[in-house]
């Protein structure tokens, strides 16, 4: 007879295992292009009501895969913040790398090539209000930290310059993180030929702070 342990353990690995399936799904396919049920049959669930059962709605499995990986994000953030802080004066370089290594970093599933990016992208694209409701109030203090530090940085510049130079650095990174991701999960690693580069990597740094420290070139 299966021990109550062994019961809870079965079902935690068939919750990540869900997880995994459906956020690879949804980051190759779109969020509104795959249905719980297909989820269920290609995580080998004989019982294709097994999402319903373990998240409850299809928006309750969305929310739950945005928080993976924004948690680990964010925590990754702040942390690297804290250091820049207790280091002293905090210079658009740390902040820029507060930006972008917790992206190049993360590994939200272990057993998995990753689908993140792309999966927040689809989100992005498709269910706005979702990812809004979800992370910005909730799981991007270190965004927030991060360009607070910018608007410091850059406090001769107009705020709305500064708004907009936020803006495009951001799109620019998440396009660019979501480019390099299915890339790599092309060729299952990180060994790429153009994005397991040092210099390439090295280029993520350098775009982002000279969209940050651009001059107009009417001033």
């Amino acid at each position: 007879m299966a021990t109550s342990g062994s019961k809870v353990q079965r079902a935690a690995a068939t919750r990540t295992q869900l997880k995994r399936v459906a956020r690879r799904m949804f980051a190759t396919r779109g969020v509104s292009a795959v249905g719980l049920r297909e989820v269920a049959v290609a995580a080998g669930q004989r019982n294709t009501a097994a999402v319903h059962y373990h998240f409850g709605t299809k928006d309750d499995l969305l929310r739950e895969l945005l928080v993976d990986g924004a948690q680990a994000i964010d925590a990754h953030r702040c942390m690297m913040l804290d250091a820049a802080e207790a280091a002293g004066a905090v210079t658009l370089d740390d902040v820029v790398r507060a930006l972008v290594q917790p992206s190049l970093d993360l590994r939200s599933d272990p057993e998995d090539f990753e689908t993140y990016h792309r999966f927040i992208s689809n989100i992005m694209g498709e269910r706005r209000e979702l990812f809004e409701s979800t992370i910005v109030d909730r799981h991007a203090v270190g965004y927030q930290r991060a360009t607070q530090h910018v608007r410091r940085l850059l406090g001769d510049v107009p705020p709305a310059e500064i708004d907009r130079r936020i803006v495009f650095a951001t799109l620019s990174l998440q396009a660019i993180f979501t480019a390099r991701e299915a890339a790599c999960d092309a060729v299952r690693g990180d060994a790429h030929p153009f994005w397991g580069r040092a210099d390439v990597t090295q280029g993520i740094f350098t775009t982002t702070a000279t969209i940050l420290r651009q001059r107009d070139p009417n001033g």
